[in-house]
């Protein structure tokens, strides 16, 4: 009898998890695809069917799409999917999930709730200043490449590349500001990344290295260099880091940058708790 068989029969009845994006309903469905028949909850903290996020910067954005939800029934496949319910804590004593909704029970828990995306310091409450993660930023930036602001997007990242892209396809005016020497400097080597530069150019966006941004003010940005930057919206790419503040005295272990610590059968420091 394997390891996964004991813990199966002596404890695990009802497995939730936390976070209803790719990575949490792949691993609902996997459970019923592997032959789990006890129950399996979802649980996600927006009130939309979970959805595929990459469509969001291209067809959704543009109004090509108006989703980009998983084509899964949840109901047939045995799976209680409850929306927005937005989780709280952990308390791993009582085996419980505490949500905005109540405590829901567990014998296993998955802990898939994602990343969030890095906020500009200095620009919130400011109007005409977003992000795009969520199928509602879609929605609200939408009109925003329908009336043609003129856009900056502070970040050359990937949601920043995508982001230019669809509002050059819509017709904006597009200055991209990036602290970095080149685009994607975190994410790629200098000799792949270097040539993303050219594209820029090519899609018709005026990037701009060695920036960094002071301050936002309503309708512009203005860089530390103490040059103004039309904007009539700003939209902010500028990283993310993991959802895990949520997790704050459970006792679960997050490494140096608010990671869940798992080991290589995705185990956290807590029993019966999975990441």
């Amino acid at each position: 009898m394997t390891e996964k068989t004991q813990v199966q029969e002596r404890t695990v009845r009802q497995v939730v998890v936390v976070g209803a994006g790719m990575a949490g309903v792949q691993t609902a469905v996997a459970l019923r695809e592997q032959g789990f028949t006890g129950g399996v909850t979802l649980i996600g903290a927006e009130p939309h069917q979970p959805y595929d996020r990459p469509p969001l910067s291209k067809a959704v954005l543009l109004g090509k799409a108006e989703g980009s939800a998983f084509d899964l029934d949840f109901e047939a496949l045995g799976i209680d999917l409850r929306l927005g319910r937005e989780a709280l804590g952990v308390r791993p004593g009582d085996h419980e999930l505490d949500t905005a909704a109540g405590p829901v029970p567990y014998d296993a828990l998955v802990i898939a709730t994602g990343a969030e995306p890095i906020r500009l310091p200095g620009a919130e409450g400011v109007p005409g200043v977003h992000l795009l993660r969520t199928l509602d930023d879609a929605e609200r930036l939408r009109p925003v490449l329908a009336q043609q602001h003129d856009i900056v997007v502070v970040g050359a990242g990937w949601i920043g590349a995508e982001f230019a892209t669809a509002a050059r396809e819509a017709g904006c005016v597009v200055t991209v500001i990036e602290a970095a020497d080149r685009p994607l400097a975190g994410a790629l080597p200098a000799e792949v990344a270097a040539p993303m530069a050219a594209w820029y150019a090519d899609s018709g966006a005026t990037l701009r290295t060695h920036a960094r941004v002071e301050r936002v003010e309503p309708g512009a940005v203005v860089l530390d260099d103490g040059s103004r930057v039309p904007a009539g919206a700003v939209v902010v790419g500028i990283g993310a880091r993991p959802a895990t503040a949520w997790l704050s005295g459970s006792g679960i272990e997050l490494g140096a940058h608010r990671e869940v610590v798992a080991d290589d059968h995705l185990r956290t420091s807590v029993p019966d708790v999975y990441a």
